[in-house]
């Protein structure tokens, strides 16, 4: 079976257990290792004999947009934007240039969920240089008013209805629908209002009170001993505060923020022309790991864009020929979703697919079928690493009990998955 690029699984990144990973090439099982350290930094290795390259992911817990407080919502992605935007006394251009020269690539700052995170690859033999570089933007960024202005400016550009990414447009409306009355709902980049008011010295205090070594989970993969990852801790994060420990301030209940009564949503966009957007999306709530096992391999049966069964009836009609899925875990609660491009006069016929399709699978799925696909993720979830660029997808997957999930599991999840649907439209006609 050749799964959906498509089909992403957005699953926590940063794994705090040691478990088993069968490496091909070495013929011989890997583990996820706790190392202990002097700094008391929850850190994890994999080691792996891939040559001079280490990858490493830090994350910061609960200091992502959902957890900024009301008047500062947004402050997050403001961080994550201005963090490395400038190191030192470098502008941007000369800081992108210095990064390269250290050996850092492809450096990632992602603070849109629950947490905040960075990850990047480094040479080993610059490590220790390239780290000591990179350590200041922890504790004492640098970035004039200039800066903040810019970047608070950024944003709400972005979703300004008349000019943002349908897909995200969408994909916001959708939140409000799945998610009233909770953060999870709110914007994910903040509004206009919200940024309008972060400062300088809230963006200073942000980074005093969230990087902090109690709040912070570092992995590191590579050819490295434990002597090694101790000097890169110490190279990078030597400086930050030991802090407090930051609990979930959400409530673990969130049977109190029912989806939305209201079923659909419309967004009026001119410049689509004849074509609508639809986004249909569904919520459920605290999944473990065996049921978010049964969610990935009911989605990927369902609607694999090669094979899925969704996906081959919306051909069959001549409705729609790709179909965007997705699904999103975070911390509280996880989130299914896919999108279509219609003609606008097929849109009746398309709500009526969708709503017997998603009747049927309720009710009644195609076991044979979801076997098959258990068994393909089962097997390659156990062959390891094809390279260190796809280990957390790697780790992810061995995550996951994919070889222990009884038939009526499916049935079970597949009952609350798609109990109450919400659906986002957006196109020319809508403003008619």
């Amino acid at each position: 079976m050749r799964l959906s690029r498509k089909i992403t699984i957005a699953l926590i990144l940063i794994i705090l257990v040691s478990t088993p990973i069968f490496f091909s090439k070495e013929k011989s099982f890997l583990k996820i290792t706790e190392i202990s350290n002097s700094f008391g930094i929850k850190t994890n290795l994999v080691r792996i004999k891939n040559g001079n390259v280490v990858y490493v992911k830090c994350r910061f817990k609960y200091a992502g947009v959902f957890h900024n407080p009301a008047e500062k919502h947004g402050i997050s992605a403001v961080v994550a934007e201005l963090l490395c935007r400038k190191i030192g006394e470098l502008s941007p251009e000369e800081t992108t240039e210095k990064l390269k020269n250290q050996g850092i690539e492809e450096l990632s700052i992602h603070a849109l969920g629950d947490h905040l995170s960075l990850s990047f690859y480094v040479l080993k033999d610059k490590a220790v240089d390239a780290l000591n570089f990179l350590a200041p933007v922890f504790t004492q960024p640098k970035f004039t008013r200039n800066d903040l202005e810019f970047v608070k400016n950024k944003y709400p550009t972005i979703l300004d209805p008349k000019t943002a990414d349908p897909e995200q447009l969408m994909f916001d409306k959708l939140l409000q629908l799945l998610y009233p009355n909770h953060n999870y709902g709110l914007n994910r980049t903040g509004t206009a209002e919200a940024l309008s008011s972060v400062t300088e010295s809230d963006v200073y205090q942000f980074v005093r009170e969230n990087f902090t070594k109690k709040k912070l989970t570092v992995l590191f993969c590579g050819d490295l001993s434990v002597f090694e990852t101790e000097s890169f801790l110490k190279a990078l994060f030597s400086q930050l505060p030991v802090g407090e420990d930051m609990p979930n301030l959400f409530p673990e209940d969130l049977t109190k923020y029912p989806v939305a009564e209201q079923k659909d949503l419309i967004i009026p966009r001119e410049h689509l022309g004849n074509v609508l957007g639809v986004m249909c999306g569904m919520r459920l709530d605290k999944l473990n790991a065996r049921e978010k096992a049964a969610l990935q391999i009911i989605i990927t049966t369902l609607f694999d864009d090669t094979t899925g069964d969704f996906c081959e009836g919306l051909r069959k009609k001549q409705l729609a020929y790709a179909v965007e899925a997705k699904i999103l875990h975070r911390s509280l609660s996880s989130i299914f979703y896919f999108s279509v491009y219609i003609r606008e006069n097929d849109l009746a016929e398309y709500k009526k697919y969708v709503e017997e399709k998603i009747s049927s699978y309720q009710y009644k799925l195609n076991i044979k079928h979801l076997k098959r696909t258990r068994e393909y993720f089962s097997e390659t979830s156990q062959k390891g690493f094809i390279s260190i660029r796809n280990i957390e997808e790697q780790i992810k997957n061995h995550q996951l009990p994919f070889t222990q999930l009884p038939d009526e599991l499916f049935l079970q999840v597949a009952r609350r998955l798609f109990e109450k649907i919400k659906i986002v439209y957006i196109g020319k006609v809508f403003g008619e």
